[in-house]
C-alpha cells in the first residue's frame, strides 16, 4: 500500500488538522497528552503548515525554558514523565527546528545512565537509580539518533543488548524493564506485572515492547553500518511469536508494525514486511470513518475502550501507519 489520500495515515493527519484552531491548538486538548504525537504525526504527513503551527503552540504553551515540558493534566505524567519529549523533540528535527529539539534533547540527557546506557523514566528512579524501560528509552533513542548523538544512541544499543541477554524464556514472555543497580527485573508484585512482562497467557499486554527495540536498531544499524543492531533487532521483533494470540490485532500491536517497517526496509525479509501487513489490517480495522482512532485502554491507565475520537491514539496511529503503508 502506498500513501494515497484514502490511506489511514492521510485521512487520520487531515482529521487531526480539522481539529485545530488558527493558533494551532486543539479543540477539546486539556494537556501535552494531546499534542505531543498529533504535531508528529502531521510530520509525518507532510502537512509542514499544520505541524509548524502546532509546534509553535507547544513551545509557547507547554516548553520550559531548560527543555522540560509542562506535564499538568497529563493522566499517566508521573509514570513516564519523559516520554513524551522524544516525540517533540523529533518533529521538531523534522522541521529542522533545532533550536527546539536541542533544548529538548539536552533536557533528556540528565535522564540517561550511561553506566547501563538506558533511561530513567522519571525523576524518581533517576535519583534512587532504579529502573529503567523499554518503551521511554527505545523512543528517546530515536530522538537522540535523529539528533546526532550517535555516541549516546550507541550506549542505548548496548542496552538493548543487555536486557535481550538476560532474558530468562522468551516462550515464557519479554521482560523489559532493567534495574540500574540490579539488572532484569523478573520479580514484581502482581498489580504492576503489566508494566514489566509481556505475559502470553494474559491479554491486552504491552505488545508494543517488541517492536519499539526493532524500530531503534534497524535505525542505528543503518546510521553506523552495522548489521550486527539490525539482527538484534529482528530477534526482539520476531519474539513477539510467542505472545497471546492477539498481540498482532489489538491497538498495543501498533509498534510492532513500526519496528517491522524499519526492519523490513534494511532486512528485504519476507516475514518482516508480513508483520507490517498484518498489524497494519488490525489499526484499519479498528479507524472511523472520518480518520480518527477511539482511545484505547493501552497503558493499564484507562480501564476500558473509549468509543469517542482520541487525539493522543490518533496522532500516534497516524504516524505508525506512515512508516507501515509503503511496505504493506
Amino acid at each position: 500500500m502506498t500513501p494515497t489520500l484514502s490511506s489511514p495515515s492521510r485521512r487520520a493527519a487531515e482529521w487531526i488538522e480539522s481539529q485545530m484552531n488558527p493558533d494551532g491548538s486543539l479543540r477539546g486538548a486539556t494537556s501535552i497528552n494531546e499534542y505531543y504525537k498529533t504535531v508528529f504525526a502531521l510530520t509525518c504527513a507532510g502537512r509542514r503548515v499544520a505541524a509548524e503551527r502546532m509546534l509553535n503552540h507547544i513551545v509557547g504553551r507547554y516548553l520550559q525554558k531548560n527543555g522540560d515540558l509542562d506535564g499538568t493534566g497529563n493522566p499517566w505524567w508521573d509514570q513516564f514523565r519523559i516520554y513524551c519529549h522524544g516525540w517533540v523533540a523529533m518533529a521538531a528535527i523534522e522541521l529542522a527546528r533545532f533550536d527546539i529539539s536541542e533544548r529538548i534533547l539536552d533536557f533528556l540527557e540528565d535522564f540517561h545512565d550511561p553506566k547501563t546506557g538506558g533511561f530513567f523514566g522519571t525523576v524518581q528512579e533517576r535519583d534512587s537509580r532504579g529502573e529503567q524501560e523499554m518503551m521511554t528509552t527505545g523512543v528517546l533513542a530515536v530522538a537522540m539518533l535523529w539528533g546526532g548523538r550517535v555516541d549516546l544512541a550507541r550506549r542505548v544499543a548496548g542496552w538493548f543488548e543487555r536486557v535481550w541477554a538476560a532474558q530468562p524464556a522468551l516462550e515464557r514472555g519479554l521482560y523489559f524493564v532493567w534495574h540500574a543497580r540490579n539488572g532484569l527485573v523478573t520479580e514484581f508484585p502482581a498489580e504492576t506485572a503489566v508494566s514489566h512482562w509481556v505475559n502470553p497467557r494474559e491479554k491486552t499486554q504491552w505488545y508494543f515492547q517488541y517492536g519499539i527495540p526493532a524500530a531503534f536498531l534497524s535505525a542505528f544499524s543503518g546510521a553506523v553500518q552495522e548489521p550486527r543492531w539490525l539482527e538484534l533487532g529482528q530477534k526482539y521483533l520476531h519474539a513477539s511469536r510467542h505472545a497471546g494470540e492477539e498481540r498482532y490485532s489489538t491497538p498495543q500491536s501498533g509498534k510492532i508494525g513500526w519496528g517491522a517497517a524499519w526492519t523490513y526496509r534494511l532486512s528485504g525479509d519476507e516475514k518482516d514486511r508480513a508483520l507490517v501487513a498484518t498489524v497494519l489490517r488490525g489499526l484499519q480495522s479498528n479507524q472511523s470513518a472520518e480518520g480518527w482512532w477511539p482511545g484505547q485502554a493501552a497503558y493499564g491507565n484507562q480501564k476500558a475502550v473509549n468509543p469517542l475520537p482520541s487525539l493522543d491514539i490518533t496522532g500516534e496511529f497516524a504516524a505508525l501507519t506512515s512508516w507501515m503503508e509503503p511496505y504493506a
